[in-house]
């Protein structure tokens, strides 16, 4: 009996985050049908009507009415967004504004024809793209769609009608939507309605007939859009089911590998694949071999392979580049490495007799023979027929030779020759001679590229043996007809072991190649682990990137959910230059940072800018954009993929910054929480204690003050000055202390005369100090240095403080001011006790008074000492303290840029 477990707890913690998700984004719903003038704009508008009854906002984005009058009469009522008009060499185009469309921000908007191509010149090429912009805005979109628009059934109806249709969306689109409501009517209705005009003008409606609308046609559309509908239906079910626990047997998933080629039947196997993906609800995977023999693929060869990468992202498949000779072998070993079940590939059609059918099998053969486990679907091709009368004079053979190459066979030919000769001379056999000739035909192999000029120097080789050391000699007769066997086999022989070899050094060149770039890759990984700081972490990654595409790259980075101005690196060979700067170009980085998306040249959104972009992200952050130029060609699948892999890399590595930044950022409010901590604890007591001194004089002065002596009152007064002066300086080193931590500290730097400083200090201080001498020593030439006279004299101050606390009463305290090399040197010298060996790298720290961490008695809370190293080191100079041999103490620091008055 099955038992109902409930709902899986992990699918609805997944639903409930991809509802978050879309709950941000506007809903999408299609009105679809299996053919024109099933009446889908006429349902929308309809709808959007009944909406409008409801106060809703809804405005019509774009309709396409095709001059119909029922049609036309249920726009009244509804706003509508006038259309961008776009002059197409002398053609007066209208699109879908969708600039103003996001700035009026409507609930729902109309956007007739989803599959649309859009002008050149508009940001996106599709207006389906336009679409997802309005959904990620918020905006809800009601839109029509007709099957054969689908990307994955283009073929299928291709196949149904003999009719190419170029406007596709992609399957994602149409899965991805919110709602789908389908718009059905009989196709005898349907034909009736056009031979009443009601859908195209009357001359159209015979051409119509004729190519599309037959009546099988429409019968079959509708089949396959009523049956795209119910898998819809279905997967809802499906999805509703699991939701529930309503779950008893989960079977293993199958993964699904399209094999494709530059042949155009590729695109039906990547169609294929996608909808077989989508039944099986399953990944699936397009993979290409590089083989020596494509690698000098034409351009048009080389366009195809592009259309076919980009249309398996736009079906949402994984594209996979890989290289070796044996393309059935490298299929299989891919298969093995990523668990595939199910390998989709296009059928040869090579020609091969009965005869030899064993020895000239195909990849689609092998594939059969090479494994029992993975099923392997064969794709015929619909094309080949028509192909094959095209190609059959066509002789594919291409011949690449410089005259280099041509001297260098020339040369070894003759030298291989001579060797023979002397071979013979000195009476070798007839066999080392010809295995001499043999060794000449392997080196050129080896110094040459290509099969051509081996191909020669086997033919010359053997004319060479016969010419030469076949009697009769110096004619090309031969009376032994052993001899022609042995022509035969050395030819054999020089093209076969020639062969290899090439092959060889073709494969040693390829495994160079990977061995460099994986090299180039780790060093990569190496020199972004030891970087620091963004812009080393950018410099590192563009350059790399530059070097191995050899393109120009530039890196914008995220800044204030903005782009920064980007980094460049530019290639030395000067190809690829990047216009910039150009708007174009940094509206194109600013929509994939926006967006999370690639854009650029190669896509369909701003496919007019001469840059591919594409953001570095990492856990659904946007840290920034990378581009590359493109001005003379699109980027191949293996360059993308080694623009991805590096930026990962960096991605790691801005991510790495990020966290390094907070966790300072985090260090830093521990430390200033930790010091407004410190500070209450010491402050707490000398506050309160010469605060409730004064209070205690005043009060006893106010009660018995006629009966207190006028000595007493004076000595009692006088306490209360000094406490009041303590109290002012200890906020003044209070709010300098803020002031710094906070980096406010304003230094208003003039030059300022050295003595006048000295004297200021001495005269404020004598007013503190009364129970010190204290005396200035100032340079005999007048000095004058860069400095905040203020702040200065409130480390002076300081240090005098400092001395008079730890000096006997009636004691000297020196000033003393002196120039030296280029800096102005300040003293404060004492005859107190002098400093501890073990407190004296200590002293210049907060809180820290004569050996304590922190201090309790009134006269010691130690910032004086911090405060002067602090502005110290913001005039550049440094603080440092010694102690006398005499006894005592000397506080010395500097301020560089002294100037010497005449």
């Amino acid at each position: 009996m099955n038992q109902y477990k409930g709902p899986d707890p992990d699918y609805l913690l997944k639903e409930v985050q991809k509802d978050q998700i879309e709950n941000k984004r506007g809903n999408l719903k299609i009105f679809f049908g299996y053919a024109a003038g099933v009446g889908k704009t006429y349902s929308m508008l309809r709808e959007a009507q009944e909406l409008k009854q409801l106060k809703k906002d809804v405005v019509i984005g774009y309709i396409e009415s095709h001059g119909r009058k029922e049609t036309m009469n249920l726009t009244e009522g509804i706003e509508s967004i006038a259309p961008s008009i776009i002059d197409y060499r002398g053609i007066v185009l209208r699109e879908l504004d969708l600039d103003r469309v996001l700035l009026r921000k409507p609930d729902i908007v109309l956007v007739d024809e989803l599959a649309h191509t859009n002008a050149k010149g508009k940001r996106n090429r599709k207006r389906w793209q336009d679409v997802y912009e309005l959904l990620d805005a918020g905006i809800d979109v009601y839109t029509t769609l007709n099957v054969q628009h689908i990307e994955s059934l283009n073929d299928v109806v291709e196949s149904i009608t003999h009719v190419t249709e170029r406007e596709t969306v992609p399957d994602k689109v149409f899965d991805n939507a919110d709602k789908v409501e389908i718009i059905d009517i009989e196709p005898d209705e349907l034909l009736k309605r056009f031979r009443d005009g009601k859908i195209y003008a009357r001359e159209q409606v015979r051409r119509a007939f004729d190519n599309f609308f037959t009546k099988n046609n429409l019968y079959a559309l509708r089949e396959i859009a009523l049956r795209k509908t119910a898998d819809r239906v279905n997967y809802e079910v499906e999805i509703d089911r699991l939701s529930r626990g309503q779950v008893t047997v989960v079977p293993t998933s199958d993964q699904i590998m399209a094999c494709i080629s530059s042949s155009p039947s590729s695109a039906r196997v990547i169609r294929t694949a996608a909808r077989m993906a989508e039944v099986y609800h399953s990944k699936w995977i397009v993979l290409y071999v590089k083989t020596p023999q494509n690698r000098k693929n034409d351009k048009n060869d080389v366009k195809r392979l592009n259309s076919y990468f980009n249309l398996a992202e736009q079906l949402g498949g994984e594209v996979a580049t890989i290289y070796g000779d044996d393309v059935s072998d490298q299929i299989i070993e891919y298969a093995k490495f990523r668990n595939i079940t199910k390998i989709i590939i296009g059928k040869n059609n090579k020609n091969t007799s009965r005869l030899f059918h064993f020895y000239a099998k195909d990849v689609v053969d092998k594939l059969m023979d090479s494994n029992s486990y993975i099923d392997v679907y064969v794709i015929p091709n619909a094309l080949y027929e028509e192909k094959k009368k095209k190609t059959f004079l066509k002789l594919n053979f291409r011949v690449n030779l410089s005259l280099g190459e041509i001297l260098r066979a020339s040369l070894i030919m003759v030298i291989m020759t001579f060797i023979a000769l002397f071979c013979e001379y000195i009476g070798f056999s007839e066999s080392n001679v010809f295995m001499i000739l043999i060794l000449g035909v392997i080196i050129i192999y080896i110094k040459t590229k290509g099969y051509f000029l081996g191909i020669i120097s086997s033919l010359a080789g053997v004319a060479i043996f016969n010419y030469l050391f076949i009697k009769p000699k110096y004619s090309f007769q031969f009376y032994d007809r052993n001899y022609l066997v042995t022509f035969v086999m050395m030819l054999i022989m020089a093209f076969t072991i020639g062969n290899l070899t090439n092959r060889i050094q073709k494969n040693a060149r390829d495994s160079n190649v990977r061995e460099k770039r994986t090299q180039t890759l780790y060093r990569i990984s190496s020199k972004l682990l030891s970087a620091v700081g963004n812009s080393d972490v950018v410099s590192i990654g563009i350059k790399y990137i530059s070097r191995l595409i050899d393109r120009t790259v530039i890196c914008y980075l995220s800044k204030d959910e903005k782009l920064s101005t980007p980094f460049v690196y530019k290639n030395d060979n000067g190809k690829y230059k990047f216009p910039f700067p150009d708007k174009n170009e940094n509206a194109a980085a600013y929509w994939s940072f926006l967006k999370g998306r690639e854009s650029g040249a190669g896509t369909d959104t701003f496919y007019g800018a001469k840059g591919y972009y594409i953001p570095i992200k990492i856990d659904k952050k946007i840290l920034g954009v990378i581009g590359v130029s493109c001005s003379e060609g699109f980027l191949e699948p293996d360059q993308k993929f080694i623009i991805e892999t590096v930026m990962s890399q960096m991605a790691i590595a801005l991510d790495r910054e990020i966290l390094v930044s907070q966790q300072e950022a985090s260090k830093t409010a521990i430390d200033r929480e930790r010091l407004r901590s410190s500070l209450l604890r010491s402050i707490s007591h000398d506050l309160r204690s010469p605060l409730a001194g004064i209070k205690g004089t005043i009060s006893t002065i106010l009660e018995d003050g006629e009966s207190i002596p006028e000595n007493v009152k004076q000595s009692l007064l006088k306490g209360v000055y000094d406490d009041t002066e303590w109290l002012i300086r200890l906020v003044e080193n209070l709010l300098s202390m803020t002031r710094f931590d906070e980096g406010n500290v304003r230094i208003d730097k003039n030059m300022e005369l050295v003595e006048e400083v000295l004297t200021e200090s001495a005269q404020r201080s004598s007013k503190y100090f009364r129970d010190h001498e204290i005396k200035i020593d100032a340079p005999e030439e007048m000095i004058m240095a860069p400095m905040d006279g203020s702040l200065i004299e409130q480390v002076l101050i300081n240090l005098i403080d400092n001395a008079a606390k730890f000096s006997p009463k009636g004691s000297l305290i020196q000033v003393k001011a002196y120039g030296k090399d280029n800096d102005v040197f300040f003293e404060v010298i004492d005859d107190g006790i002098g400093i501890d060996d073990k407190i004296l790298p200590y002293i210049f720290d907060r809180f820290f008074t004569n050996g304590s961490k922190i201090s309790d008695s009134r006269r010691g809370v130690g910032l004086g000492l911090a405060i002067c190293k602090s502005i110290v080191e913001a005039h550049g100079g440094k603080i440092a303290a010694f102690n006398r041999k005499n006894g005592g103490s000397i506080f010395r620091f500097n301020i560089p840029g002294k100037k010497v008055i005449d």
